[in-house]
């Protein structure tokens, strides 16, 4: 983790040390695409996507590292050509939607498209294997979503997105009518979000679940070959891939230029990464340390690139507020204001060249052009410095001896994501010292093992209504999407599918509907600002901390690689390329 580019922005950093160790830095846009020269190999790496996954059903999953094999695997109707701007192009759609008013929609498919065709789907799902994918593929991925009465109705995260949906027509094989029932000014975000996959009805079990590696049959630029939690996963080539020829390549060729992707599962030992990507037996790494990665910058190797993004996920602690102690709000209010955030994003992600390595967050991660301005969000108690910083641990102070009655503080149990380790390693130690210090509450830790699968059935209870073995509070990573609604709406809408806080606020629904209906940017975005001011002034249910810097370095015989602000742009695969005239190429193991 390192620091931001300007303007939160994606840069790559390259070097070159020779033999003598001069050093000559170059800056390049990572979106800048080079030609083609050389095909084939696979591109291996070290990260979280084989991380142990709540489901593998695409619809159903909360997991970020899971949705990169989906975003690889599966395609969409529409998708995202640079997530920090916004920019949505055609994935299955032929062209953008045609929209003859603000309800109606008619979406029309590209020829051509078939779903994977491997001798093991053959055997496991003989009828998907090789199909045209056609509307009714697309209507049925979206309906399932909005089937109230499947067996897994409280899992589809994303039901109040799809919701708005009045009538889907389809009026031919690779056409379909959308209807909406009132205007929705985020619908085509939705089209394109991280997790709108369109999925065969084949690989759908009696459950409503496709929960299987078997049943990962998409139409998308890669094939799933292996899935093994918490040690790897490999994709190999789609041949077939409809999108193959949209980009000119330098030698002419198709899509994907990789033979094959193979993500291992980071050990999050920076030592161990460092020999391995030394002897280039791995070609991309992030590291647990920015100390270590600093090192590694600095080891005499022959090219190595530094990529680096503003993360598009936060860490937050997600509160349950029908009962003690949270149904306060004053003891809320006073665990905002008393974590230290700058402390916080210190102690985890140092920085780096003088440079910080972590950017305090709201509701909204800072990557995200609906995001509080930093220069505003400091302003707010809880971010403050300073004098400012006094007067929140006096109020903090104030609020909790309110809330207690002059009763004990006693234990708060907290559940912890056990990955990336540095939360149950630092963050942890960070929170016990700052709440036990500022309001004389004790933290009761239990750490997920698994990373979040076990801590997402808890929320599950949650959201249930459930009285018991529900979660009470947490630590780990948010995810929240490209579009201001993705972020807000689902989370603290009043019955949203991601309120497990048991949140209901008419005011701030009220607010999230608005934005909904809001089609003028500007206008949007001032209500945006005003969603997240009221989160913090009014609600707590959620409390944020910060979003670090995401930074990996990578062999430079790596081309057009790109590091997207979160989870779920694996797609961006089919441009990466392995340049075998690149003078490190010859030390690379085989």
């Amino acid at each position: 983790m390192a620091a931001a580019a300007a303007g939160g922005a994606a840069a790559v950093v390259g070097y070159v040390r020779g033999r003598g160790g001069q050093r000559a830095p170059a800056t390049t846009a990572a979106s800048s695409l080079l030609p083609v020269r050389s095909r084939g190999g696979v591109l291996r790496a070290y990260n979280f996507d084989a991380m142990v996954p709540d489901t593998l059903d695409p619809h159903l999953t909360q997991m970020g590292p899971v949705v990169n094999m989906h975003s690889a695997v599966f395609s969409k109707l529409l998708q995202y050509d640079d997530e920090r701007a916004g920019t949505i192009v055609p994935d299955l759609c032929e062209a953008m939607p045609e929209q003859p008013d603000r309800l109606t929609y008619i979406i029309r498919l590209r020829p051509g498209i078939t779903f994977h065709d491997t001798l093991r789907i053959r055997y496991v799902h003989p009828t998907a294997a090789g199909r045209a994918l056609d509307a009714t593929d697309v209507k049925y991925s979206i309906e399932r979503q909005m089937d109230v009465n499947s067996p897994q109705r409280r899992r589809f995260f994303r039901a109040d997105e799809w919701g708005v949906i009045d009538t889907i027509e389809v009026s031919g094989p690779l056409t379909l009518t959308i209807k909406t029932k009132a205007p929705v000014a985020p619908f085509l975000a939705f089209l394109a979000g991280r997790h709108a996959f369109v999925i065969p009805r084949e690989v759908v079990d009696g459950h409503d679940e496709a929960k299987r590696d078997l049943d990962m049959v998409g139409s998308g630029p890669f094939m799933l070959d292996t899935w093994k939690p918490g040690e790897g996963v490999t994709l190999v080539r789609n041949p077939r891939w409809f999108a193959r020829d949209d980009h000119v390549s330098g030698d002419g060729a198709p899509r994907p230029f990789l033979d094959g992707y193979e993500a291992r599962f980071s050990p999050q030992q920076d030592l161990w990464q460092q020999l391995v990507f030394e002897r280039e037996r791995i070609d991309t790494t992030g590291f647990s340390d920015v100390h270590a990665l600093d090192q590694e910058q600095k080891t005499n190797l022959s090219d190595v690139v530094l990529e680096q993004t503003d993360a598009g996920g936060v860490l937050a602690s997600r509160l349950l507020l029908d009962r003690p102690p949270f149904n306060d709000d004053r003891l809320r209010r006073a665990l905002h204001l008393a974590i230290d955030r700058h402390a916080l994003a210190a102690a985890l992600y140092p920085p780096l060249a003088g440079a910080p390595s972590a950017r305090l967050s709201g509701a909204v991660a800072p990557v995200s052009r609906w995001a509080l301005p930093q220069s505003e969000l400091l302003k707010r108690p809880g971010y403050r410095t300073g004098s400012g910083r006094d007067d929140d641990l006096r109020t903090a102070r104030q609020l909790a001896s309110a809330a207690l009655g002059g009763a004990p503080a006693g234990d708060l149990r907290l559940n912890v994501m056990g990955l990336p380790k540095v939360i149950p390693d630092r963050a942890v130690a960070a929170l016990r010292r700052q709440v036990q210090d500022a309001l004389g509450v004790r933290l009761d830790i239990a750490t997920d093992p698994s990373g979040y699968a076990y801590m997402a059935n808890g929320l599950l209870r949650n959201l249930e209504g459930a009285s018991d073995g529900v979660v009470p509070c947490t630590l780990g990573f948010e995810d929240g999407g490209v579009d201001l609604d993705e972020w807000l709406y689902p989370q603290f809408r009043s019955g949203g599918p991601l309120n497990t806080y048991r949140l209901d606020d008419p005011t701030l629904d009220r607010m999230l509907d608005r934005q909904r209906q809001e089609f003028d940017t500007a206008a949007r975005q001032a209500q945006g600002l005003a969603i997240q001011d009221y989160l913090l002034a009014q609600v707590n249910a959620r409390i944020e901390y910060l979003a670090p810097v995401s930074r990996r370095l990578t062999w430079g015989y790596v081309r057009n690689s790109s590091m997207p602000p979160w989870y779920g742009s694996r797609y961006k695969l089919a441009d990466t390329w392995l340049d075998t005239s690149h003078p490190a190429w010859n030390a690379r193991p085989g």
